[in-house]
């Protein structure tokens, strides 16, 4: 059986290497055997061409589980010998998420087979990898860990045309070779197909178990008391049918010492659960149903009724693993954290609590009904229990709490926008309390969103708009200042190492003394705060002292305040820096002088739970103020899944109230209180590699009728309008906060506008792998660093260029008395010096810029790299990743500049700027901010300096969103189309190439001579040829009717700007906060 779960097949990934497909397949197997029990062959009376389908969908299950796990090895194993490489024809890397629970499944198999093979034993040890696919294991323990492998053999089992690829591959990899000695192909129909001494690799359908039987006994003597067996089935034994896969584990529990791993789904909380039902329904359209899918229960009552002592079988999932600490230590967790961001918490907990772990040992001579001995099983003194700490007997219990009335989830009419990780926002002061909410922002199908939906009871309603933030956002929080309608933003991200510090507050009516306590968090660098932060208004932010015992740092708590208009409340659960959810319960007190006063009430809450204290502490989870009391709704607890049963926990009577019937997954949902019940907006989570499931709007009551008439239903969808946020009044915005002043020519001081930070352009390492042509379809900078672009950055020293390209070589370069070229001004002259003379000048100081020019055709011709400087061509290699920029070569010129800047500009192709010497610092707008960056009409570049701006300056950069690169030799920088770019020499003389490349269609690009790269495109030439037509056609009127309608078409044209790029809408409706 191959092992393991296809990815989504739109994932658009690599196959592994050819033949890995099962175009045919040996039917041998098909065929029963007379001997052994009936049981384990009554499959074989399945047609052959039923069978041979079927067994072709399940090995095609092996392509995307290797080429995932591959993408975890080369990522987190980066300083270990790489075997996976050899069986995946092209490096894929997969989502964190995915990546990281691959990870967790390689470190449970690792685990319990590192256990078994450092057992101190005088036996023969057998690891048999049942439905192995082209997973390495025998080549990891071989190649990586010798030491253990003394005295022990390595059985890979699956169908025999996967088999004889697989030995295929091995047999043309020397590094797999070598680790084989004297190898023997077979070739045998009787099943065994190569054997050496460490390794054998069998080709049979484990539905005949019999034949299976006779080929481990003819060679390796298993029955034999001298050896120790570890069986492992990873997700290769839940594609069997239930009665085969139990035939299967009769048979191990036959042999006299045996140890059996199996990592399989299981239904924690059945098949209705959203999670397991994206899972069930991916693997029934790709025609491999999970037959033998269960719950941890069956799966350990299956062992029982298969011989396997109880006593000595340990089950436990993927999550309760993880969040054991004996399992995996705090500092192994936060090194994942160090190879790639990650935010997916609740997704990664729905995956690893729908897996398990199961080991399962049984031993001739050992009397497995002696207590002693069962207790150690269990216990530190076990070898191969699952972890030192205690085992699980089975599934995670369902609490047994006392619940209140249960809940029904009934989804409401209509329409919806799939959103998850949204924050609500109340309705403004001129809907009536109750008869809106909005929902804003989140992630979407396919970005992070910055819109807000409007759901109402009635139809004639304004549309409730969020600020106009920069960027898409998603797991911000909106709070509701007492019982006005104005509120405040806070928190979010862009991306799991983007941490937003937009803070907007929302004023449509007079406000009264209200302030926002805001506790930890997690910071774009990953850092987890223990801080607490208070808003009172004018004040802005501040930190606060906490008297007596404070809170460990967090991130994803609960935190609500007792009452309505109270200034004391609680805060519950989280995560910690090394991903284990917190259970501890706090109470918290404002006091008079601002100092706030915090209690642990763990110990008065876990009393009432008693033994299910674990669902109080959760991370993600929402505190939702009804009439009800307060109610926790959704996140994660450590250890285990919460259930339909326990996922909604009353605060004020530590009682549960279970939802019947559908329900919706509170991952990324939204809740909030209206009249007919709790209304749940958004949602939803990626299960995985098996899909995304995304809620329907519903509401949550007690009485569905009543709650459906009330009518609620996704009214609009608004993104943010600039003239409905003035004509409401709406602050300021924090670029308007004056920080600095100026001295005027008349002598007064004057404030200094304060400018936008520069964002941090992103760094991405081309030697973890990356889709070049995913960052060219987002159209945002990016710096790309660990890459090889030739041996230029060692070998292009001014004498090596003097001598390659020749001392007296004429080159045209720009002459500046100032550090600053402005190119409208042509504040610079052309001069034509020996290249010789122009580095040694550079090299002295001299305001020198090189922009390599075609030697053959320089007014007609894009200059290339190879074709005007092949001396020094073959030095300078684009990294293989860029293959794209290659295929859409525009030009490659040279750039060599001494300290001097470059003018403000922007190019119309997409280009990769690869620094070879020297550092640089540039400044990039994007698009949206051209009108506020002094472009005259038709003009590419612009006046204004950006690196030291005067008043008049500031005044039109205080609008714009800069971005900031500083390079470094060897790091190359991606600039979109259209960016507004400047760039500045800042250690020593810089040299670089510059490569243009057409990213947009063919047809947009202007026709005719683009010497440059710069030539605008095709449709704004037209256009500007248009505007000039339609101002001659007012030509007869009088001026004041001509500018007239003159002003009201140039305002079309604005709107129709502002509604194509959403993100020039800012500073609008709600001010935003220093």
């Amino acid at each position: 059986m191959a092992t393991s779960e296809p990815e989504r097949p739109d994932s658009g990934e690599e196959s592994p290497l050819p033949g890995s497909n099962g175009t045919m397949l040996e039917t041998e197997s098909t065929t029963a055997s007379n001997k052994g029990t009936p049981a384990r062959t009554r499959e074989s009376s399945v047609t052959v061409p039923a069978k041979v389908k079927r067994d072709e969908f399940i090995m095609d299950t092996n392509n995307s589980s290797i080429v995932s796990k591959r993408s975890v090895e080369k990522l987190y194993y980066g300083n270990e010998p790489e075997y996976f490489r050899y069986f995946v024809s092209k490096f894929k890397r997969r989502s964190p998420l995915i990546n990281r629970g691959y990870w967790l499944r390689m470190k449970a198999i690792d685990h319990t087979v590192t256990r078994f093979l450092a057992e101190q034993s005088p036996k023969r040890k057998v690891v048999i990898n049942l439905g192995c696919g082209y997973d390495p294991l025998p080549f990891l323990y071989l190649g990586k860990h010798p030491e253990l492998c003394a005295n022990t053999t390595f059985v890979d089992v699956d169908y025999p045309i996967l088999m004889q690829n697989k030995l295929g591959i091995i047999d043309k990899t020397e590094p797999l070779r070598v680790l084989l000695p004297k190898l023997t192909k077979t070739n045998s129909e009787a099943g065994l197909l190569a054997s050496s001494d460490p390794y054998v690799a069998i080709g049979c359908d484990l539905y005949d178990i019999d034949k299976l039987s006779r080929v481990l006994q003819d060679h390796l003597r298993i029955e034999d008391s001298s050896v120790a067996i570890l069986f492992i089935g990873e997700v290769s034994l839940a594609y069997m049918e239930k009665q085969a896969t139990q035939a299967v584990l009769e048979w191990a529990a036959g042999l006299s010492d045996v140890r059996f791993c199996l990592l399989e789904q299981h239904l924690p909380d059945g098949a209705d659960h959203p999670f397991a039902q994206t899972m069930l329904s991916h693997f029934e359209k790709l025609r491999t149903p999970l037959n033998a899918i269960g719950t941890m229960s069956d799966m350990k009552q299956r062992f029982a009724d298969a011989g396997w002592p109880s006593a000595g079988t340990d089950i436990r999932s993927l999550w309760e693993l993880w969040s054991d600490p004996t399992f995996l230590t705090p500092e192994q967790r936060r090194a994942l954290d160090k190879v790639e961001p990650f935010d997916e918490w609740e997704e990664f907990a729905l995956f690893a609590s729908h897996y398990f772990l199961l080991l399962a040992e049984r031993k001739a001579d050992q009397d497995w009904s002696y207590r002693p001995y069962r207790a150690s099983l269990a216990g530190s003194t076990s070898r191969l229990s699952l972890v030192s700490a205690h085992g699980s007997g089975g599934d995670s219990p369902v609490p047994n709490v006392p619940q209140e009335q249960p809940l029904l989830a009934p989804e409401l009419p209509g329409s919806f926008i799939p959103r998850r990780f949204a924050a609500v926002v109340p309705a403004t002061s001129e809907i009536s309390e109750g008869e809106a909410v909005g929902l804003l922002g989140g992630l979407g199908s396919q970005e992070r969103l910055t819109d807000c939906d409007t759901y109402s009871r009635t139809e004639d309603l304004l549309p409730i708009s969020g600020p106009p933030m920069r960027s898409g956002i998603m797991g911000h929080q909106v709070t509701r200042l007492g019982g006005t309608s104005n509120c405040i933003m806070t928190g979010g991200r862009g991306s799991p190492d983007k941490a937003s510090a937009e803070c907007w507050l929302r004023q449509d009516e007079p406000r009264p003394a209200h302030t926002v306590l805001l506790f930890g968090g997690k910071t774009g660098e990953g850092h987890v705060l223990d801080e607490w932060l208070l808003w009172m208004g004018e004040g802005g932010w501040r930190t606060i002292h906490v008297a007596g015992d404070a809170p460990p740092a967090r991130f994803g708590a609960a935190m609500i305040t007792d009452a309505r208009e109270s200034v004391s409340g609680v805060l519950i659960g989280g995560m910690t820096s090394a991903g284990r959810v917190l259970t501890d319960f706090w109470h918290w007190s404002l006091e008079a002088d601002m100092s706030l006063h915090c209690r642990n009430v763990t110990a008065r809450a876990s009393a009432v739970l008693r033994h299910n204290a674990t669902i109080l502490g959760r991370f993600g989870a929402q505190l939702v103020r009804t009439n009800r009391g307060i109610l926790m709704i959704g996140g994660v607890c450590g250890g285990r899944m919460l259930t339909s049963q326990d996922e909604i926990l009353n605060m004020k009577t530590l009682r549960t109230h279970p939802v019947e019937g559908k329900r919706p997954l509170f991952v990324g949902a939204a809740i909030t209180d209206v009249d007919g019940g709790l209304i749940v907006l958004g949602g939803g989570a990626t299960c995985f590699s098996f899909g995304t499931y995304w809620n329907k709007p519903s509401i949550l009551t007690d009485s569905p009728e009543a709650s459906l008439k009330c009518g609620w239903h996704l009214l609009t969808t608004q993104k943010p309008d600039a003239e409905m946020g003035m004509a409401m009044g709406m602050g300021t915005a924090q670029a308007a906060i004056p920080d600095r002043t100026v001295q005027q020519p008349n002598g007064h001081a004057e404030p200094m506008l304060r400018l936008p930070d520069p964002v941090h352009i992103p760094r991405r390492s081309l030697a973890q792998g990356i889709e070049f042509e995913h960052f060219v379809e987002e159209g945002r900078p990016v710096i790309f660093s660990e890459g090889d672009i030739g041996p230029c950055t060692a070998m292009w020293s001014n004498s090596y260029l003097k001598e390659s390209i020749g001392y007296e070589r004429k080159v045209v370069v720009h002459s500046s008395p100032a550090s600053k070229m402005d190119f409208q001004t042509k504040n610079f002259d052309y001069v034509t010096k020996d290249f010789g003379a122009f580095l040694d000048a550079c090299a002295g100081g001299e305001q020198l810029y090189l922009r390599a020019l075609s030697k053959d055709a320089p007014s007609d011709q894009p200059t290339n790299l190879a074709d005007d400087y092949p001396e020094i061509a073959a030095d300078f290699e684009l990294p293989g990743e860029l293959i794209h920029v290659v295929e859409n070569l525009h030009s490659s010129p040279l750039r060599i500049s001494g300290p001097v800047s470059m003018w403000l500009h922007y190019d119309v192709m997409a280009n990769v700027l690869c620094q070879v010497r020297g550092t640089k610092r540039l400044l990039l707008y994007p698009p949206s901010d051209v009108s506020y960056l002094g472009f005259t009409p038709g003009a590419s570049s612009s006046s204004l300096d950006v690196f030291d701006p005067d008043g008049p300056t500031r005044q039109s950069l205080v609008h714009t969103h800069p971005y900031e690169a500083n390079l470094a030799p060897g790091e190359i920088l991606f600039i979109p189309p259209m960016w507004v770019h400047t760039a500045a020499p800042t250690e020593g003389m810089s040299v670089a190439v510059n490569i243009f490349f057409r990213s947009l269609q063919n047809n947009s690009y202007a026709a005719g001579r683009d010497v440059y790269g710069n030539r605008d495109l095709a449709p704004y030439e037209r256009g500007r040829r248009d505007v000039a037509r339609i101002v001659k056609s007012f030509e007869d009127l009088p001026a004041d009717v001509a500018g007239f309608y003159l002003e009201r078409l140039g305002q079309e044209l604005l709107d129709q700007a502002k509604n194509i790029t959403s993100s020039s809408q800012l500073h609008t409706m709600y001010a935003e906060l220093s």
